[in-house]
């Protein structure tokens, strides 16, 4: 999935499922591929499964809310987020995303921990800033945010192809 290629990532997701039904997991980063594929409702049912998986997870509830507000206009992140931890990371997008705090602040929060986990997390930031910017008609922040996050993610990260994703639909055509 981290070189955009969704639709062999979703054909081994699809495997993966076969051998492991109750993988959170599997069904988040499948139902992230549909979303970029355009198969909204097949991404649909694979995030609102990984949530019935694990009701706990944030990055799911994330997910659901970027889902929720590109085909329905609102997201249902705050009814999830009183199922989440809210002191450990991801908590300060969640926060972002409520409008309980400033993308500045998120990115400022990522900076907790030793070099790996700020790595990691400012990948995060970058990448949930950039959406979050885009959400809101502010191109050119989320432009700078998902270059950032695609030159800085670790290749292996579900954010990392994200941002290569929505970089592509950001270019002028």
């Amino acid at each position: 999935m981290s070189k955009g290629d969704y639709e062999h990532a979703i054909a081994d997701y699809d495997r993966v499922v076969e051998l492991d039904k109750n993988n959170p997991r599997v069904f988040l980063k499948r139902g992230v591929a549909n979303l970029y594929l355009g198969a909204v409702q097949k991404a649909a049912a694979d995030l609102s499964r990984s949530s019935e998986l694990d009701p706990h997870d944030p990055y799911t509830a994330i997910w659901l809310d970027i889902l929720g507000k590109r085909s329905r206009g609102t997201g249902q992140l705050a009814k999830a987020a009183t199922s989440i931890d809210m002191n450990k990371w991801p908590a300060p997008i969640v926060r972002l995303y409520l409008g309980q705090i400033t993308a500045a602040d998120a990115n400022a929060a990522a900076t907790n921990g030793d070099t790996a986990t700020k790595k990691a997390q400012t990948c995060e930031a970058n990448f949930y800033g950039g959406k979050f910017a885009s959400q809101r008609g502010k191109k050119d922040e989320a432009r700078r945010l998902f270059e950032l996050a695609a030159a800085e993610c670790p290749k292996s990260f579900l954010e990392y192809g994200a941002a290569n994703s929505e970089l592509r639909t950001l270019r002028p055509k």
